[in-house]
C-alpha cells in the first residue's frame, strides 16, 4: 500500500470511528460496525490502531487538533476580539460534535481518556488565559488573575453546553448573549477583581473534541 492510500485509508477508519462511537458511544461500538462503514475488514484496522480503546482515543485526538487549530487563526487578535472569536469558534464546534461530545459525557469513568480530556482543557485555559493576560496588559480587561478568570469562563461555556445538550436552551441563538456577558464580566473592574475560585474544577475535566 503507497504512503498516499494508507494516508486516505487511516482517514476513513477515522472518520468511521467518529460516526459510530458519536452514535452509540464508546461502550457500545463495534470494530466490525467501524470496519464496515470505513469499508476495510475488520483486520485492515489494526495496522492503524491497535486495539479499539486506541482508536477512540486517536478519534479525539483528532478532533482536538481540529478545534486547536481553528483557534490558531486567531490568536494574535485584539483581545476582545480574541475571546468573541474564542466562544463563537467553541459554541460552533461544540454544536458541530454535538452527539459525540453527548456520549463522552455518558463514558466519562473511562479511565484512559482522562489524559486526552487533560490536554484538551489546559490548551483551552491556556489560550483564554493568554488572551485575557493581553487585554489586561492593554488596560481593557482589569483582571487580577488572568488564570481564575479564564476557569471561570470555561465553567460559563461547560455550563451552557450542558443546558443546551439537555434541551434547556440552543447554543445556536446563544451566542451573542454569552459573548456580551464574558465581555462585559472582563470589562467590569469590581467583578473582574473578584473571580469566584472554582472548587473540583480541574484539568482533568474538559471534553475533547475539553493544551496543546
Amino acid at each position: 500500500m503507497t504512503r498516499q492510500s494508507s494516508y486516505e485509508a487511516r482517514g476513513k477508519i477515522l472518520e468511521a470511528a467518529l460516526q459510530v462511537f458519536g452514535d452509540k458511544g464508546y461502550k457500545e461500538a463495534t470494530v466490525r460496525e467501524i470496519a464496515r462503514i470505513a469499508g476495510v475488514a475488520v483486520g485492515g484496522l489494526y495496522p492503524y490502531f491497535g486495539s479499539k480503546e486506541q482508536l477512540y482515543v486517536e478519534v479525539l485526538r483528532e478532533e482536538m487538533k481540529r478545534y486547536n487549530d481553528r483557534n490558531r487563526e486567531f490568536e494574535n487578535a485584539d483581545p476582545q476580539v480574541g475571546i468573541r472569536r474564542y466562544i463563537e469558534n467553541h459554541l460552533e464546534y461544540m454544536a458541530s460534535r454535538k452527539e459525540i461530545i453527548a456520549r463522552h459525557f455518558k463514558d466519562y469513568d473511562l479511565g484512559f481518556v482522562k489524559p486526552v480530556a487533560s490536554q484538551f482543557f489546559a490548551y483551552q485555559k491556556e489560550f483564554l488565559e493568554a488572551t485575557i493576560r493581553k487585554g489586561a496588559e492593554r488596560k481593557i480587561f482589569p483582571v487580577a488573575d488572568c488564570g481564575e478568570a479564564a476557569l471561570f469562563v470555561l465553567c460559563l461555556l461547560k455550563g451552557a453546553l450542558f443546558y443546551d445538550l439537555a434541551g434547556m436552551i440552543d447554543l445556536s441563538t446563544s451566542g451573542e448573549s454569552l459573548c456580551r456577558l464574558v465581555l462585559d464580566f472582563l470589562k467590569n473592574e469590581k467583578a473582574a477583581e473578584h473571580v469566584p475560585r472554582i472548587p473540583g474544577e480541574t484539568e482533568g475535566q474538559g471534553t475533547p473534541g475539553n493544551r496543546r
